[in-house]
């Protein structure tokens, strides 16, 4: 059940920006380890979860286990809360941006993954 929940809160998938050609969609349902080329969603096991938010940005990361090459790895999801405003409607909620890292078990960052 626990592994339910905390797949549920993990993206399907990601943008990477192209630069001046745009975004690129990519699947969050594979494995970010080095010579690992796992695609397959049943071998990803989401273990834990820890979360921290303050009034700027809320992150959240999430330990998979990959059950082809036997690591782990943590999503690191973080929502920056208020990227920009509205100019036209001063009620209007600020618009926030979520970054998606891929970091080891160490906590060692192995690169951004993109945009969700």
């Amino acid at each position: 059940m626990v592994e339910q929940d905390l797949r549920s809160e993990i993206p399907t998938h990601a943008y990477i920006s192209l630069a001046r050609r745009g975004m690129e969609k990519i699947s969050l349902d594979q494995c970010f380890l080095k010579n690992c080329d796992n695609t397959d969603v049943n071998l990803l096991v989401p273990f834990k979860k820890e979360e921290y938010e303050d009034e700027k940005e809320q992150t959240r990361k999430i330990y998979i286990k990959c059950k082809k090459c036997g690591g782990t790895f943590i999503l690191k999801l973080q929502t920056i809360k208020k990227v920009a405003k509205s100019t036209k409607d001063k009620d209007e909620e600020p618009l926030s941006m979520g970054l998606v890292f891929a970091l080891d078990e160490k906590g060692n960052n192995l690169g951004h993954i993109g945009y969700f």
